[in-house]
């Protein structure tokens, strides 16, 4: 845990020790779960060095410091959105995921940690954002590794609030994505906002990643998000 917390100094990120134990027994939780395959690696300091370090990087977007609330798009394990949740225990952290034996993890997860800020919907991020429940109502929405950027602002648009922001974390990036990607933001009511690099300490594994951070301009059109698959079948913004 020395390194993360290296690193986050490194960053500029404020990062309570209290946090440390918890985020310690989440890796393990995530090394140790033999019932749905939540994450490629069992090595629990590769999980904390590669996997939960990657999520805390998401505190260098400065709207995250403010946010009340935060929905994590196709959470999976729960990254970003538990290290975050974790982090800022005062922001209020949604985890979106459609598979059962993910949100089964997820809910296990939360119930041992005693996380009183987080909550879990088992339900496809297309369907969410037609429920008035929760469309236009989150200040921010993440999404990591999710799919192609058109794919996530899609998916993430419909659930954040006029004001609020989305934020990708992708690896490569190719430039026909990210142009296919603000194609698809101006019909979605979205507006790229930044590209933020994330760097790490020589002592840690090195690899590409960027926090792609797109402002909530204006309502979502109703006409969006599309039925299940089309925003990967017919992506928009599409060259």
């Amino acid at each position: 845990m020395e390194q993360l917390t290296l690193q986050c100094s490194e960053w500029g990120l404020d990062l309570d020790p209290l946090c440390l134990p918890l985020l310690a027994s989440y890796a393990e939780s995530l090394a140790n779960y033999s019932l749905a395959n939540v994450i490629g690696t069992k090595d629990v300091e590769q999980i904390i060095s590669e996997h939960i370090l990657d999520s805390l990087s998401c505190l260098k977007v400065s709207r995250l410091g403010i946010a009340g609330s935060l929905v994590d798009v196709g959470t999976g394990g729960g990254l970003p959105g538990v290290p975050l949740a974790i982090a800022r225990p005062a922001l209020s952290v949604t985890l979106l995921e459609a598979a059962e034996k993910k949100a089964r993890f997820l809910e296990e997860v939360n119930t041992q940690l005693e996380l009183k800020n987080v909550k879990v919907l088992q339900v496809r991020a297309e369907d969410l954002g037609r429920m008035s429940e929760y469309r236009h109502t989150f200040d921010l929405a993440t999404a990591r590794a999710l799919a192609a950027l058109p794919v996530v602002v899609e998916y993430c648009a419909p659930l954040v609030r006029l004001g609020g922001q989305i934020v990708s974390m992708k690896a490569s990036l190719h430039e026909d994505e990210l142009l296919a990607g603000v194609g698809a933001s101006k019909q979605l009511g979205a507006h790229l906002k930044d590209i933020l690099e994330v760097k790490y300490r020589a002592s840690l594994p090195q690899k590409e990643r960027r926090l792609v951070v797109f402002d909530k301009v204006a309502d979502t059109s109703s006409r969006f998000p599309r039925k299940v698959g089309m925003a990967k079948k017919r992506p928009l913004g599409a060259l």
